[in-house]
């Protein structure tokens, strides 16, 4: 284990069980619906606020390919899970304040971090303002799995990176997902959702 990596998650872990009203408002960003849905949200607001047919085309394609880059991203995590197992800091020391259920899959990387920069960085890719947003969020959820106990900063680190390479990724190989995007846009018009 990095020093930097210990000593970091001590000393932001030492800050739950100190205030009950702190330890609810660290429970509330960890869980796995509360930022998640509101990333989800901000998707959803990219695909639908263009004004102008090329706006939409282009918020539309962003969202696709953000998609497309969370599924990237968990069949890699998946597979890094399957080839390393790194312990929970709860279950590998003791004295660790957690604030969250028992998760028994591999620390490293964060599945919690990967889908929020998955989204954070897809989203930011087309809106800045909103990417802003997006950045934020996850950086809470990140920062609130290290105070509530179940991931070192590194675990965080890993999922952001692993999040930002996958929309890159889907970026760099857009020519071959442009069918995708019509076929997708096509079906969400014949909904009247595009």
């Amino acid at each position: 284990m990095l020093a930097w990596d210990w000593a970091l998650f001590q000393s932001l872990n030492s800050l739950a069980g100190r205030s009950a009203l702190f330890d609810a408002l660290v429970r509330f960003l960890m869980n796995d619906y509360a930022l998640t849905t509101a990333l989800s949200a901000l998707l959803v607001v990219l695909w639908f606020r263009g004004r102008t047919p090329e706006d939409r085309s282009a918020d539309h394609a962003a969202a696709i390919y953000t998609i497309v880059a969370l599924a990237i991203a968990m069949a890699v995590l998946k597979g890094l899970n399957l080839l390393f197992f790194r312990p929970r800091p709860f279950t590998a020391h003791d004295g660790v304040h957690l604030l969250f259920y028992h998760p028994s899959d591999s620390s490293l990387p964060s599945n919690a971090a990967t889908v929020a920069f998955v989204f954070a960085v897809g989203i930011a890719r087309r809106s800045p303002r909103l990417g802003a947003l997006a950045i934020a969020l996850g950086s809470l959820l990140g920062i609130s799995r290290i105070i509530g106990g179940v991931h070192y900063p590194l675990d965080i680190v890993a999922g952001v990176l692993l999040g930002a390479a996958s929309v890159a990724l889907v970026y760099r190989c857009s020519r071959p997902l442009a069918p995708l995007v019509r076929g997708v846009r096509r079906l969400a018009g014949l909904l009247f959702l595009a």
